[in-house]
């Protein structure tokens, strides 16, 4: 097999690609994924006829389980293992940009909707205890008929679902309580970067609420995000395996924090920091007589 070294498919320029896919924020982001001191030895691969170590093909393997060597070796084939139905890479003259053969998985309606007795679409609850179950039910009337209806001011113009939520993984943005969404028909063109979104996938079996990146088209991947990403990790997911996905509208919740309790915090930090402060006053006079 020839490796493709053309000067728009080098080793650097598949490195970056590999940060954009994985939603980092370019190579310095991507070397402090791999534990790197610098971004220098990334860099490096800039250079002309650059190739890159064994050490970087191993920290690249182990930190992307998906990633596809062989894609970053020859620059033949999809960067990710799990991406299907491409046009090759080498065959493309496109600034590298994937373009499925075929997109009508990616143009949807739901496959059941309810309506009341004035023919408008209801809001249909998915409790949290039910998730797991509605991805096998999502597109069962039976099932979505079974599941309890609402109709809410405001949101008239579209299909709606309402997710019960729990967990802190979307925390501070959303807790726990209920999210609605609106369905999204056109993946590609529809989802938009760092908006929430409800993602009913195959490879989640309960689903998810996430921040998203799309990257449907040049990458066949679906970022998601948790805001609370110290605790959280990024998942990407195959748009092959995704049965519906929702643009969260809006959020329900019950818990209503306490602004007294937030206040009394403020107060007590405002009374130790002047207490430290005499405190230092002080012990400079006793240093001044001393």
């Amino acid at each position: 097999m020839q490796t493709n070294l053309n000067k728009n498919s080098n080793f650097f320029e598949r490195t970056v690609q590999i940060a954009d896919f994985y939603g980092i924020d370019g190579i310095p982001g991507l070397a402090k994924a791999l534990n790197y001191s610098s971004a220098q030895k990334l860099y490096r691969l800039k250079e002309a006829n650059a190739k890159p170590s064994v050490d970087i093909l191993q920290d690249l393997s182990n930190k992307f389980e998906d990633l596809n060597l062989n894609w970053y070796i020859t620059g033949i084939g999809n960067i990710s293992i799990k991406s299907k139905n491409y046009l090759d890479l080498a065959d493309r003259n496109d600034n590298n940009i994937y373009v499925r053969e075929e997109t009508k998985i990616y143009n949807a309606t739901p496959s059941v909707v309810t309506v009341d007795s004035q023919n408008k679409d209801n809001i249909v609850l998915v409790p949290y205890k039910l998730k797991a179950g509605y991805l096998e039910g999502y597109n069962n009337p039976k099932f979505i008929k079974s599941l309890p209806s609402y109709r809410m001011p405001g949101l008239n113009n579209g299909i709606f679902r309402m997710f019960e939520i729990e967990g802190v993984s979307m925390f501070p943005t959303l807790v726990s309580g209920y999210v609605v969404g609106q369905f999204v028909e056109n993946w590609i063109t529809d989802i938009k970067d760092n908006r929430i979104y409800a993602v009913i996938s195959n490879e989640v079996e309960d689903g998810l609420i996430k921040r998203c990146i799309n990257k449907i088209k040049k990458y066949n991947n679906l970022i998601c995000k948790s805001d609370n990403r110290k605790n959280y990790p990024t998942q990407n997911i195959n748009p092959e395996s995704i049965k519906e996905i929702w643009e969260i509208k809006l959020h329900l919740n019950f818990n209503l924090p306490d602004p007294a309790d937030i206040y009394d915090k403020i107060n007590d930090l405002e009374g130790e920091v002047s207490s430290l402060k005499e405190i230092l006053k002080r012990a400079n006079l006793i240093d001044k007589k001393h």
